[in-house]
């Protein structure tokens, strides 16, 4: 029997964007007219992804009692397609039970992207806006902003949970997520400084595998918080795919000759993966997928390596030994959300690398200059850094792992420090009356461990960071009052 495939685009594209995606299922059994288009305005500054999902729902009910759309069917996205299908599968279908088999994304955006902010503004609005009224979008650019509370608040509902809950709309043995992105960069796009993307989305923001941790300073210590990880709801780890021939644009066009290179195994690639996504039937079918794809990142990632093997993979692969590496590092994504113990957001507040010093502290200060350890993490390992524009509470950091575990851990810890990474947090009293950690007007200065070149342990932290993967810290601060905030004298 003909299986049948909604495609859905990303933002700024039309349906007619996933045209060679639709010609390639056509070609491998699926009949044309049996590949939906899902068009969204994604580009009307009105709409909202929420909108899209709730009429996307209307459109496959009324297509399924017509009969024009099975009981079960195949979803392919790319971009900002993944999260109008993963908001209307969580909304919709929260514990399971959606009509989605395989759910496959191309170079989705389901952690953001940084030509959010970009689209956003006023060069953007001339730029990609010209023909829609300078209409950019702004609900779903908003969504798209790095560290943006819509993509926290979806993990939470479809790949996270901070209760314990495990409940998903995905499992192995029904909708089954997977995701493929490109490690080849737009044409042009060099100039904007990224690294480890495909020239619109970060390969860290387009796995859906996240973590999460909320680091309680109201327990614990300002040194030694307490943990407490998010649970992961549905299949651990989702067949992820990196690739190193395909950028944003070309990921759309799965045929060899599209393909950034010209050895034949990885100009094919692509074609074999979206097959193979889509001809998944089963839990043990779906593991040895994303077993396979786990090879397909080892060798992408030792693009990156130095030395006569990696430069004739290079060769191999990019046609050229030389061919920049850079491009193929591995990155963390962290976004750091910060609070008060009441749930209030903490806008004024600073956050920066370091390392822990191996003598045991009490406390943990910022100094009013800036140590050595710190200047190399900040300018070797900070690749952006990004406040999101409408949560000032909530900011994004771009990691370089490689530089981490190869150089920085090993190499370049000063003695009396330990080899691991971590965050100093501090913030500014909103008031006279109101502090945080304490009420006596200054900045008190508090320590995150994040990542240990060795095993460490795992609920302080020390081991918390994941290749390709975007972190959620949920770091919740003491909000102190002053005695005066509330009095109580004697009338008279």
């Amino acid at each position: 029997m003909t299986e049948h495939v909604l495609l859905i685009h990303g933002w700024s594209a039309s349906d007619k964007s996933m045209a060679k995606v639709g010609e390639l299922l056509a070609a491998h059994g699926y009949q044309t007219q049996d590949v939906y288009l899902g068009g969204y305005p994604s580009m009307d500054d009105d709409v909202r992804i929420e909108d899209s999902g709730r009429r996307l729902n209307a459109i496959v009910t009324d297509m399924q009692a017509a009969g024009t759309l099975p009981g079960k069917f195949h979803v392919v996205v790319h971009s900002t397609g993944a999260l109008v299908a993963r908001w209307w599968i969580a909304e919709y279908f929260p514990r399971g039970g959606a009509p989605v088999t395989n759910f496959l994304m191309l170079a989705p955006a389901n952690f953001g992207s940084p030509l959010a902010t970009i689209g956003k503004s006023t060069l953007g609005r001339l730029t990609k806006g010209f023909s829609t009224g300078f209409q950019t979008g702004t609900h779903f650019l908003n969504a798209l902003e790095l560290a943006s509370k819509f993509q926290e608040d979806l993990a939470l509902r479809d790949r996270l949970s901070e209760d314990g809950t495990t409940d998903s709309p995905f499992s192995e043995d029904g909708t089954r997520p997977f995701v493929i992105v490109g490690a080849d960069p737009i044409f042009g796009t060099a100039i904007l400084g990224e690294k480890a993307w495909d020239g619109t989305v970060r390969i860290a923001t387009a796995n859906i595998d996240p973590r999460g941790v909320t680091v309680d300073f109201t327990k614990g210590s300002i040194l030694e918080p307490e943990f407490r990880a998010w649970t992961r709801r549905g299949p651990e780890d989702t067949p992820f795919a990196v690739i190193p021939d395909r950028s944003h644009l070309s990921i759309l066009k799965p045929a060899p000759k599209d393909s950034a290179s010209k050895d034949p195994v990885v100009s094919q690639r692509l074609e074999k993966l979206i097959l193979q996504a889509l001809s998944t039937k089963t839990a043990a079918d779906y593991r040895a997928v994303a077993a396979d794809w786990t090879d397909i990142c080892l060798e992408t990632r030792q693009l990156a390596q130095d030395g006569p093997e990696a430069d004739a993979l290079r060769e191999r692969v990019l046609g050229k030994a030389g061919a920049d590496a850079s491009r193929f590092r591995e990155f963390y994504q962290i976004v750091v959300e910060a609070v008060d113990h009441t749930g209030l957001p903490v806008d004024d507040f600073t956050l920066w690398l370091t390392a822990p010093k191996a003598v045991k502290e009490t406390q943990f200060k910022a100094g009013t200059t800036v140590t050595k350890v710190e200047i190399d993490a900040q300018l070797s390992l900070i690749q952006d850094e990004h406040t999101n524009t409408r949560n000032k509470n909530r900011l994004s950091l771009h990691i370089d792992r490689r530089e981490l575990l190869a150089n920085f851990l090993r190499d370049r810890i000063p003695r009396g420090y330990e080899a691991s990474l971590a965050a100093g947090i501090t913030a500014a009293s909103p008031g006279k009356r109101i502090g945080y950690f304490d009420v006596d007007g200054k900045e008190h200065s508090a320590l995150i461990r994040l990542r240990a070149l060795d095993p460490g342990d795992e609920e302080k932290g020390k081991r918390f960071l994941r290749r390709y993967t975007t972190h959620f810290l949920r770091v919740i601060l003491p909000r102190v009052a002053s005695d005066d905030v509330f009095t109580v004298r004697k009338l008279g």
